[in-house]
Order: structure tokens, then C-alpha cells, then sequence
């Protein structure tokens, strides 16, 4: 009986031993600012005892060997800050990111036309929402003025640059949300006088990503008109998803145009 009755206390602690641990929640990034000029702070938020909080600012992987996080982040440049949540009695969270621009290099920029105009519904601000500097929120019905959408094939738009030739990157700020049929684009292209002076593909999405915002960097070969032509080609919604083949919903709520230091 002794035997059998030890036998069973091997299998429940074998059964304990088996079971998943609890995934810590991802820590909270707040932002002062995403467009700024000098500088912004970032600080990293997760209320839970024991908890250790790391962070890398190039948007690759956050590892255990990462930088810990010892108070707000203040930064001058471009960065995008990643971060997860370690603790020793739990799973580490699933990593968080939060990009920021800064906009000490940047050149004027107007949008003088876009084909086809937005949908009615995402008209946003009008064309002049893209060069306002004003960030769109995560949840676009929180800020309508500053998204503008399209369901299309292609957009395209022409861009008035008056110091021309002074910027060699065009970066466009977009929104990622696949639950509203919402990607980035597949590929960018950029025309001075019909030559193409710059081009872009982004990776195919994955299931299961969070909504968040990117800034498509593209980069550009010198170039000397004060006027530049942009192809936007819309990403076919993936086999993975409820509406696979049909094209996604382009969401821009920024254009910028900068000298990439």
C-alpha cells in the first residue's frame, strides 16, 4: 500500500511539473510624443512585483541579455523601442514595440493629388492631414481626422517637394491592423521626370499580429524635380485570412520626406 501510495505522489508531482507556466502580460509603452523635434521619453509600464523589464532601441528581438529598464527613455534620434516582461516564476511576455520619428531632418513636402480619392468614410482631414505632423492613434475611429483609407489596387499621388533634391529617404507612416482588412502595402515605387528613383516590398504578414503602426522607409537615388510620383500597391489579403484575395485597406495618416543622417 506504502508503494502504491508513493507511486501516486510520482505521477501527481510528474503532473504539476508538466503543466504550462503562466505568460507574464506585455508591458505598456507610453510615448510623449511619436514626431518630435528634439527630443521624447518613452517609458515601459507593467505594475507586478519581481518583474524585470528589458529593451532594445533598433526594434530587433529583446533577448535576456537585453538592456534592463531603470526609468524613462529619453531619445533624440529615430529609434524604435522594443520590449518584453521577464520573471523567474513565469513565461516571458510576447515583445512590444513602439516606433518614434524625429523630425530634425525633414524637408517640406505637400501631397498635391492622390488617385483614387480616399474612401468617403476615411477622408480624414483631407490631403493636408499627411503633412500635419499629427500622429493617428492605434484605434483610427479615435482619431478620424488624421487616418485617410483606401480600398484599392494602386494609389497613386504626386508630392510637391521645393527643395528638391535635398532628401534621399521618403518615409510613409501606416497602419497595420488585419482584423479590419487593414495592411501595409506590397510594394512602393518613386518616379522623378519617369525615372524611378526609389523602391520598396514589405514581408508577407503572418496570422495572429497585434495592431500597430509602421514607417515604411524608402530609400531614394538623387534626384532634381521639385515634383515626385508615387505608386502605393496594395497587399492581397493572405490565404490565412477572411477575405484572402481581395486587396487590403491602405491606412496613411503621415508622409514624410527626410535626409537620413
Amino acid at each position: 500500500m506504502r508503494r502504491m501510495y508513493f507511486i501516486f505522489l510520482m505521477l501527481c508531482s510528474g503532473l504539476a511539473l508538466a503543466q504550462p507556466r503562466i505568460q507574464l502580460s506585455p508591458p505598456q509603452a507610453v510615448v510623449d510624443s511619436v514626431f518630435f523635434t528634439e527630443t521624447t521619453t518613452v517609458r515601459l509600464e507593467l505594475d507586478y512585483p519581481g518583474v524585470e523589464l528589458r529593451y532594445t532601441l533598433d526594434g530587433s528581438p529583446v533577448g535576456s541579455n537585453s538592456s534592463v529598464y531603470k526609468g524613462p527613455l529619453a531619445l533624440s534620434q529615430s529609434a524604435t523601442v522594443s520590449a518584453k516582461a521577464f520573471h523567474p516564476d513565469f513565461e516571458d511576455s510576447p515583445q512590444v514595440s513602439i516606433a518614434v520619428r524625429s523630425l530634425k531632418y525633414n524637408q517640406p513636402l505637400s501631397i498635391t493629388n492622390a488617385t483614387p480619392k480616399p474612401a468617403p468614410q476615411y477622408t480624414g482631414a483631407g490631403l493636408s492631414a499627411l503633412t500635419d505632423r499629427q500622429k493617428g492613434a492605434l484605434n483610427f475611429a479615435a482619431t478620424p481626422k488624421a487616418w485617410l483609407g483606401w480600398e484599392t489596387d494602386t494609389l497613386r499621388m504626386q508630392l510637391n517637394a521645393p527643395e528638391a533634391g535635398k532628401a534621399n529617404m521618403l518615409v510613409f507612416s501606416l497602419l497595420d491592423n488585419a482584423g479590419a482588412w487593414i495592411m501595409p502595402p506590397a510594394v512602393v515605387k518613386v518616379y522623378d521626370a519617369g525615372e524611378q528613383i526609389g523602391q520598396i516590398e514589405t514581408a508577407r504578414p503572418e496570422p495572429g499580429g497585434p495592431t500597430q503602426y509602421h514607417f515604411l522607409e524608402v530609400p531614394l537615388k538623387p534626384w532634381s524635380s521639385d515634383t515626385l510620383e508615387v505608386f502605393v500597391l496594395a497587399r492581397q489579403l493572405p490565404d490565412w485570412h477572411d477575405g484572402a484575395g481581395r486587396p487590403a485597406w491602405i491606412f496613411l495618416d503621415e508622409i514624410l520626406l527626410t535626409q537620413k543622417p
